[in-house]
């Protein structure tokens, strides 16, 4: 049972870095550390498990005797600030070199006897989007942000910089984030960025910068984050089994923070 005791250990230093209380609720029943119930919702995506299935999980190879419902619960009510302090947390190091992109992610995926049987020929798609931060050289996933429509990614980016704990040299984006004002502010805040400037769009002193003198080697590092969306799809699928917006944030934050824990190891 190593790789199991790994994981639980993982977890246990995961919530101690990050500082959170030892139960969830403050005037709830105490009855289950935080630990446990990260635990157990780490385990229902690195598995792909049912929630029924990971609490018999954590019954047979851990010992914890929790009701499926109390993960379910869980998942539901934790508000958005813990799952970007658990992700951030996970990275805990000075991000040399940045990385912004975005991938969608479907919904759900239905069976080919399904589609036969509403008398659907072509596949029924229904996207959720992420756009998310990585660090290149660490090969982690640093922000991230979920829409259950198509948005800006500039917009996105602000975000990110804004509530950053980590300190970003260089940020590297595809042609959506060429923006002299972004360009601007990420001058302010010290950060270098290289993005490929739009035809006939060259406007702004630094986009005039970027396009006289574009450093190609270090624009190809953003490659690195296609690969991370590559990886992520392969090891925890490409579909989302929640419906509601809320729980489906919740199931791609604990993703990531698999990932970055080392999910392959797992």
């Amino acid at each position: 049972m190593k790789k199991e005791e790994k994981l639980i250990n993982k977890v246990k230093d995961l919530i101690k870095r990050a500082q959170l209380p030892r139960y969830l609720h403050r005037y709830g029943p105490k009855k289950f550390y935080f630990y446990q119930l990260c635990l157990g919702l780490l385990i229902k995506e690195v598995f792909r498990l049912s929630y029924r299935r990971a609490s018999i999980f954590l019954k047979e190879f851990y010992n914890i005797d929790m009701h499926w419902t109390t993960l379910q619960k869980c998942r539901a009510r934790l508000p958005l600030h813990i799952w970007q302090h658990l992700l951030s947390c996970t990275v805990d190091v000075d991000v040399e070199v940045a990385a912004i992109d975005g991938t969608s992610l479907q919904r759900s995926n239905p069976s080919a006897h399904y589609l036969k049987s509403i008398d659907r020929t072509y596949k029924i798609s229904v996207p959720v989007f992420m756009n998310a931060a990585i660090d290149v050289l660490k090969r982690k996933f640093v922000a991230a942000r979920h829409h259950t429509k198509r948005s800006s990614e500039v917009d996105d980016a602000y975000y990110f910089f804004k509530r950053a704990k980590q300190d970003i040299g260089l940020v590297v984006m595809d042609k959506a984030y060429d923006s002299e004002k972004l360009h601007r502010f990420l001058r302010e805040q010290g950060i270098y960025s290289i993005v490929p400037v739009k035809k006939n769009w060259a406007r702004g002193q630094y986009r005039k910068q970027l396009k006289e003198c574009f450093d190609y080697a270090l624009y190809w590092q953003r490659n690195i984050i296609e690969c991370l969306f590559s990886a992520l799809k392969r090891l925890f699928g490409n579909n989302l089994r929640c419906l509601v917006a809320r729980t489906q944030r919740a199931e791609i934050y604990m993703r990531l923070i698999a990932y970055n824990l080392g999910a392959r190891t797992i």
